[in-house]
């Protein structure tokens, strides 16, 4: 998965980012070592929070996080000398991962740089390049980033963009004699691996040729590569730009600003802008830093137990060991009387304590000359007894560890909810808890609500799922928790079918074209994040003991407006007599699911009546149809009103 943004993301980037010039900066916040967010306030777009983290991204973000109780210096130092400034210019420096933001206040000038390479950092320059203070004071070879030092940037490389074809040609001509040109493009003009093989597939030049043995006609569609690929940025044409983020199996692997061959054949979901996408890719992983961390702190928390468990076996053991070997000591005194007396008879008198073995035994006797036989024997069971008690108590400290590991493993995951960053978004005054999940009524009235990832399914099961109520699952990989809040009651046949019906459509069955599958129901206490021991269970998945009741269900889904409401439901006919407007979706069509938004959005737009169009527009939008579709390509079956 992709960490951080490359130098086209970041030209894709500053490209959509001049809509903040004329924007006011009203506030700083820094919300972690390496990055800092900027409130500002656009008198035509209004409030907008721009995140800036060093060595690694830079974008709009629509999620909202709490701000930290104290500012640190660093925010407070941008409020002091920025607060109530306008942005006049925000650039790319040459094709690097550097941006330079300028905002001008009546009494002076400042240049914020943001660095998102290796080892970045975000600096404050004032008129003269001096620093007035970085995030972080840092000492390279070749530069110094420290305050009232003069500011330098990194050591750039050569600009693809505004790069000649002579220019190009002596690149290559002067390279080592080993480097290819895939590894040329990669480094020496900053494109990166996946760009660099992009470059060389629309040249149709081999990636692994020499760069040095390159001819003039195929540096010349190189050349040519590079600005068709490049246009968007070239050209700073924003609607050239379709930004997309790339899945593989649910997991999101990449994000850009434009398509590439190389994730033809991927999944993809689109946004509006690359800033959008950017906001989505980056702050998901956040999210899933922030649960990764309290499943490392509660793994560290069995790990300690275990580690204490296994010193108090060890301690078992050798209270086992000493306890014996005390009581068989004790009997062979007895066993071997007159042949111990006659040895110690024989012995000089030269020490208290003599240690004695006899023959065909491995025990080596300790005895006390001074005393009897016989009290050397009851030290030796005496002795045994400490030991045995020792070993009693050890043994209820290991049953005590075992419940605590037990208790342990049972207890929830703590996530500290308010570090996870929520979407910003104008809902509705009653917006349901379960809108936030997949969701459709039976046509017996039951709730049914449906996860949207590994992360869902887990809120769904841990935080939502009562004992009674159902869980649907299907067998097949990548498929959603499902569950039915049953309060208690029977779910009629024909709500059953229906829930199987919607659990089934939402996974991987959809996107390998399948029209029937299998799903599964069990009640709610019948599911547990306990595996069993010695295994494992990843984030998302779940362990189901006893009898399950299977059902065979076609695939098939509706998206509708109910009651004011954008639904989705099976599609079965007592679920599309309910709606004002729908369209029934199979597998295996020619859309993928951005097109197929938008075409359904379209769809709703044009057949709702006059009156009630702008509501349907408010209701239905790209990013809301988006989330309602299956995995993969659909197509349209059926729809109401006939198109």
């Amino acid at each position: 998965m992709k960490e951080s943004m490359s130098s086209v993301d970041v030209a894709a980037i500053v490209t959509e980012l001049q809509e903040l010039v004329g924007a006011r900066l009203v506030k700083a916040y820094q919300q972690g070592s390496e990055e800092i967010r900027l409130k500002l306030h656009h008198k035509e777009k209004g409030a907008l929070d721009l995140i800036i983290e060093a060595g690694k991204r830079i974008h709009l973000t629509s999620y909202k996080r709490p701000s930290p109780r104290l500012p640190s210096n660093f925010a407070m130092f941008i409020r002091k000398h920025l607060g109530g400034g306008r942005i006049s210019r925000i650039q790319q420096f040459d094709f690097d991962r550097i941006v330079e933001i300028t905002i001008e206040r009546w009494d002076k000038k400042i240049r914020l740089i943001a660095e998102l390479l290796p080892r970045g950092n975000i600096v404050l320059v004032d008129e003269n390049g001096e620093i007035m203070l970085p995030l972080r004071r840092k000492s390279f070879s070749t530069r110094e980033i420290k305050v009232r030092k003069r500011y330098e940037r990194p050591p750039s490389r050569a600009n693809p963009l505004t790069m000649s074809e002579h220019e190009l040609m002596k690149l290559c001509e002067s390279a080592a004699q080993d480097k290819e040109v895939v590894r040329i493009l990669a480094s020496e003009l900053s494109f990166g691996g996946l760009y660099a093989e992009e470059v060389c597939e629309k040249a149709g030049i081999d990636k692994n040729k020499k760069a040095h043995e390159l001819t003039e006609p195929e540096i010349k569609a190189i050349h040519e590569a590079i600005h068709a690929l490049f246009e968007p940025i070239l050209t700073h044409e924003q609607s050239m730009l379709r930004a997309h983020i790339v899945l593989e199996d649910n997991d999101k692997v990449d994000v850009l600003p434009f398509e590439l061959e190389v994730y033809k054949t991927k999944e993809k979901v689109v946004f509006p802008s690359f800033n959008d996408a950017a906001d989505e890719f980056f702050t998901s992983q956040l999210a899933e830093a922030v649960e990764e961390q309290a499943q490392a702190e509660h793994e560290k928390g069995i790990s300690k137990h275990e580690r204490v468990l296994n010193e108090q076996l060890e301690a078992l053991r050798k209270f086992e060991r000493k306890e014996e070997e005390s009581i068989k000591k004790g009997e062979l005194i007895y066993a071997r009387y007159l042949e111990l007396e006659e040895l110690l008879r024989e012995m000089p008198k030269k020490r208290k304590i003599e240690t004695v073995t006899l023959p065909n035994t491995d025990l080596a006797l300790e005895l006390d000359t001074t005393i009897s036989l016989h009290k050397n024997a009851s030290a030796y069971y005496e002795r045994a007894k400490t030991f045995r008690k020792k070993r009693e108590g050890v043994e209820r400290a290991i049953e005590e560890t075992k419940e605590r590991i037990k208790a342990e493993k049972e207890k929830e995951v703590q996530v500290e909810e308010e570090l996870i960053p929520e979407k910003k978004e104008v809902r509705r005054e009653r917006e349901e808890w379960y809108e936030k999940f997949r969701w459709f009524e039976t046509s017996d009235g039951f709730l049914v609500i449906g996860g949207k990832d590994a992360t869902t399914n887990e809120i769904l099961v841990k935080k939502y799922m009562d004992p009674n109520d159902l869980f649907c699952h299907t067998q097949a990989e990548g498929a959603p928790v499902v569950i039915a809040k049953t309060g208690g009651k029977d779910v009629p046949e024909e709500g059953l079918r229906e829930i199987a019906q919607f659990a089934a459509s939402y996974s991987n069955l959809w996107k390998y074209g399948f029209y029937e599958g299998e799903c599964y129901c069990v009640t709610g206490e019948q599911v547990s994040k306990t595996p069993p021991s010695g295994e494992y269970l990843k984030k998302g998945s779940f362990m189901v003991r006893g009898k399950r009741q299977y059902f065979k269900t076609a695939l098939g889904l509706c998206i509708g407006i109910k009651k004011t409401r954008l639904v989705v439901c099976p599609s079965t006919d007592s679920q599309k007599e309910q709606m004002d407007i729908f369209v029934e979706l199979e597998p295996e069509g020619e859309l993928e699911k951005n097109e197929l938004a938008k075409e359904i959005v379209t769809f709703f737009v044009e057949n709702a009546k006059e009156e009630n169009n702008e509501e349907i527009k408010r209701i239905a939008t790209y990013e809301k149809v988006l989330k309602y579709l299956p995995p993969g390509k659909s197509r349209i079956k059926e729809s109401y009103p006939e198109r």
